[in-house]
This record gives structure tokens, C-alpha cells and sequence, in this order.
């Protein structure tokens, strides 16, 4: 496939734009389908098929390095993981997604599919689904840049067979991040989930916030607990409801795993809160 591009599937965490279509690739379970973002585009790049100036958004050499140490240093500072061990099926990549790289993907990825349809290489109720699939997340992440007013930056590692993935969205003009999503070991299904309490979440999340003074925020207030189980809280301020962050905590570790800020964390809630309200969580 053209650049191998891995489109999410809307899936069930209730934000209505951030990650996947041919998300059936990629055999996640469990816990991490529940905080996967919806109508994100995740690239496992095929360098020997895109040039630098497909209008696709590819990121490559400086900037691309860039991109990879600035990942390593939130992996680093937030997650205490030290390294990233890559293999021919489990390396870094980076892509521009705005308006513009969004119309110069989605026909490649039609093609793509048909192009393996033509080949057999799928059956037509497949063809179909992936294809709904693309034109599903192409509309969700043009809605999600026009709400977010800039263009996103996704970046990390995803393999299509491997039991981790560490996922960054960041903001294309600052260069800042605003969403980080890190999966380990999450495809073994015979893993037991935590017993863990409201207020155990609330006290990982709020040490989490004021350990790395994260979006700012001096004086954390918890404003939802969401997601299965509720392992997604959103914070803002106590002295300043403009100042918001989003927390998810693994329910097999007990730990933080991932987190919005700023903008990105203020559409996430404004999305739960209006598919609460209108009843379609």
C-alpha cells in the first residue's frame, strides 16, 4: 500500500475525531482500544514508494529526526522509558496532517484498496468497510483541525504486529505536543485488570499533573471522570478554567499512559460532554 498508511477505526473512547481506518491491521485489544483517539492517521511509511513532495505530509530527514527526539524525550521525562528498540516492522514515522495532506492521502488510500480488492487480496464486504472507513476518518480529522484552528503533526512508533505503540500528536505550527499515547503489552488478553478506585485514579492523575506542571495548571480540579472504568479524567485550573488536561491511566499498570493538553485536551472534553448530554456514549 501507498506509504502503508494506518487509519483508525472510530472506536468507543468518545472523542468524535483521532485515529484509525484500516485499524483492522493492527491487533489491538483490550484497555488501549478504549483510549485510541478517533479519525488519527498513523504511518507506517514505505520509503522506496513516497518522495518528499507526494503532498501527502510525509516527514522525513531533519525534521523527521527532530520529531524523533523530541518523542524520546516525552517518553523520557513523562513515561521513564529510556529507549526505543526498532525492528524492519516497528519504526518511527512522522506525518503532516492538515487540510491540504488530508486531500492528497485519502486518494491514495482508495487506491490502495482497490488496488488489493482487484488483487483478491480482500473480499468486497472488506473493500466496502475500508473504504467507508477512509471517508469516515477523512471528515473527522478535517472537523478536528478546523476546531483545533491548526494543523497536527502525528509522529511515533506503531508496528502492525507488535505489543506496544508510542503515539504523538503535536501542533504543526508550534512544533509543541498536544497528545501522547503509549500502549505496552496490551495484547495479552490473560492480563487481569486492576482493582482500582475513583479516588486512586484521581490521586495518579493529580500527582501526574503537579510532578510535570502539566498545561500549566498550579492547582488541578478533576471536571470528569470518563471512559471504561474511568480511566480518562479531564482537570482544568482551579483559578483558571481555560487550563485543561486530559488523563488516561492504564487499568492493568495503575500508571499514567497518556495525556492531552491545552487546545487538544479542551476539544477532547467539549466532545464527552456533548455525547453525554445527547446520549450517545
Amino acid at each position: 500500500m501507498h506509504s502503508k498508511k494506518i487509519v483508525a477505526v472510530l472506536l468507543t473512547v468518545g472523542v468524535v475525531a483521532s485515529t484509525f481506518a484500516i485499524f483492522n491491521q493492527i491487533n489491538m485489544k483490550g484497555a488501549f482500544a478504549d483510549t485510541i483517539k478517533q479519525n488519527v492517521v498513523y504511518t507506517k511509511d514505505n520509503t522506496s514508494t513516497i518522495s518528499q513532495d507526494d503532498g501527502t505530509g510525509l516527514v522525513i530527514g531533519d525534521e523527521k529526526e527532530a520529531y524523533r527526539q523530541k518523542s524520546l524525550d516525552i517518553l523520557k521525562e513523562y513515561f521513564n522509558i529510556s529507549s526505543v528498540e526498532e525492528n524492519e516492522d516497528f519504526k518511527f514515522s512522522a506525518d503532516i496532517l492538515n487540510e491540504k495532506t488530508l486531500d492528497a492521502i485519502k486518494p491514495l488510500e482508495k487506491k490502495d484498496i482497490k488496488d488489493s480488492y482487484d488483487k483478491k487480496e480482500i473480499s468486497k464486504e472488506e473493500y466496502d468497510k475500508e473504504m467507508a472507513y477512509v471517508e469516515e476518518n477523512d471528515n473527522g480529522l478535517k472537523d478536528r483541525v478546523a476546531k483545533l484552528k491548526h494543523g497536527m503533526v502525528q509522529a511515533g512508533w506503531v508496528g502492525i504486529n507488535e505489543d506496544k505503540c508510542y503515539m504523538f500528536d503535536f501542533n504543526e505550527n508550534t512544533k509543541e505536543i498536544d497528545n501522547v499515547l503509549i500502549s505496552e503489552g496490551y495484547l495479552d488478553e490473560s492480563k487481569p485488570k486492576l482493582a482500582i478506585s475513583q479516588e486512586q485514579l484521581k490521586d495518579t492523575a493529580e500527582d501526574f499533573i503537579k510532578q510535570h506542571k502539566l498545561g500549566d495548571i498550579e492547582k488541578p480540579k478533576c471536571i470528569l471522570v470518563a471512559g471504561e472504568n474511568g480511566h480518562r479524567l479531564f482537570y482544568q485550573d482551579e483559578n483558571d478554567s481555560s487550563k485543561k488536561v486530559e488523563i488516561f491511566i492504564s487499568p492493568y499498570t495503575g500508571k499514567v499512559d497518556g495525556f492531552s493538553i491545552k487546545a487538544y485536551a479542551d476539544l477532547e472534553y467539549s466532545i464527552e460532554i456533548n455525547e453525554t448530554r445527547l446520549g450517545t456514549k
